[in-house]
């Protein structure tokens, strides 16, 4: 992922010795049933005809910001169902899973709701996000701490947005099924802040600080140290992490060697600990996690009861990465190292990104038609949300050029909100989504 603080990386080089940041996630000794259910499969549907579910990509603030365009249309956006049933659409978005810069938005969302859209954009989107990291870092009281850029990242996030907020200040009945994620160096998995995770950690999520975690789905490497956490001993987690061989080949290749990837936490003298660093090296769209637990958890296979002749389910992400104009065809002259670099990284970041899409795609027609029947069809939708589609060239060449970053100009920050609204509002497959769900219908 490009990046460029080239003043954090100047002041990260000059900044010495730091102390280690002890793990958070403490020893449960119980790990049960109840705490080690897949990840969805506790969802109730709010109704009977629509299932939202959202990915957030990584891409620092600009990601945020395109993410946050899109919550706050779906808030803009009612709806009044067969059954009398009337709601936003955000109402009926029953899943977030964020990686890196969306996860600012995923998580404040998930724990705030409605205050999302009074504070969010004052308390971080328009904040000096970069300047506030700087002077903390160059302030003399970090000469006698010396803790590390990614604790002092961690708390400024715990005093400008979540506070002292744990998972288990997330309210099920309001919120969606919040799912952050990031990248563990040390087996090469996506980590997920879920139970199911933690589970094999012998640990409990519910007690661990949402600004630790929105810290690790952040910590670009280098950058930032990597946020270790525990992998205990002294549990039995036997009875819920474990998947007989006939269960695993039952799954698709992709979700096998996500099983037996993060079996590997079972080794724990050899995985004593692991080191998290940015969600967005494992999964930059957010969407891997939401087809493993689906496919894992074969969630998609059970029906919800009566669900009448459709069952729409729409699954909107949320691409923030870019295509920046860099230039290399207009010389003969070598390109620069930076340019070389920032070129393969931007080809290698699409490519997975359009292979990623792909797959999820085929899977969901896939689930749909697996989880219909002949009184209730399911009907999939993949959305994107992605500068890519928009219209207008001037302003699509304008939010390419938008760099990764945690500080962005305020008319930036404004015309990618509008953006990501935009989007929203206009989609033909969501139009005829609302079409079909909304009563009376036109038809």
């Amino acid at each position: 992922m490009r990046t460029r603080f080239g003043l954090l990386i100047l002041v990260s080089l000059l900044s010495g010795c730091t102390t280690v940041s002890q793990p958070e996630n403490r020893l449960q000794k119980d790990i049960s049933t109840e705490l080690d259910q897949h990840a969805f499969s506790r969802l109730e549907h709010r109704d009977n005809h629509v299932t939202v579910i959202l990915a957030f990509s990584g891409g620092g603030k600009r990601a945020a910001a395109l993410s946050y365009g899109v919550l706050k249309q779906l808030n803009d956006i009612t709806i009044t169902q067969k059954n009398g049933y009337s709601s936003t659409l955000l109402d009926e978005v029953d899943v977030i899973s964020s990686v890196s810069g969306g996860s600012f938005t995923a998580a404040y969302y998930a724990l705030y709701h409605e205050k999302t859209f009074t504070h969010y954009e004052d308390e971080f989107l328009q904040a000096d996000v970069k300047q506030d990291l700087i002077s903390t870092y160059l302030s003399p009281t970090r000469w006698f701490t010396k803790h590390s850029r990614t604790e002092i990242a961690r708390r400024y996030y715990q005093t400008q947005l979540f506070g002292d907020a744990t998972f288990a200040d997330i309210d099920d009945d309001k919120s969606p099924y919040l799912i952050i994620n990031a990248s563990d160096i040390t087996t090469g998995v996506r980590f997920s802040f879920i139970q199911e995770y933690f589970s094999f950690l012998c640990s409990d999520i519910s007690q661990y600080p949402i600004s630790k975690a929105v810290a690790a789905s952040t910590a670009v490497p280098i950058l930032f140290e990597p946020v270790a956490l525990e992998n205990h001993s002294g549990c039995n987690t036997t009875a819920h992490t474990s998947y007989q061989p006939m269960q695993i080949e039952q799954l698709s290749f992709r979700a096998q060697k996500t099983v037996q990837s993060i079996e590997r936490y079972k080794d724990k003298d050899k995985h004593q600990y692991i080191h998290l660093v940015d969600g967005g090296i494992t999964d930059n769209l957010g969407l891997l996690a939401i087809y493993d637990i689906l496919e894992v958890g074969k969630i998609h296979q059970s029906t919800n009861g009566d669900l009448g002749t459709k069952h729409h389910v729409v699954v909107i992400a949320v691409d923030a990465s870019t295509k920046p104009d860099l230039g290399l065809g207009l010389s003969m002259e070598p390109p620069t190292t930076v340019q070389t670099l920032n070129s393969v990284t931007d080809i290698q970041l699409h490519r997975y990104n359009d292979a990623t899409k792909e797959v999820f795609k085929r899977a969901m027609n896939q689930w749909a038609a697996e989880a219909s029947t002949a009184e209730n069809q399911v009907v999939p939708h993949f959305i994107e949300v992605t500068f890519s589609h928009t219209r207008d060239p001037k302003k699509r060449h304008e939010f390419n050029q938008v760099p990764t970053d945690l500080t962005l100009p305020f008319e930036s920050v404004d015309a990618i909100i509008k953006e990501g609204q935009y989007q929203i509002q206009t989609h033909p497959a969501l139009q005829k989504v609302l079409l079909e769900i909304n009563y009376p219908s036109s038809d």
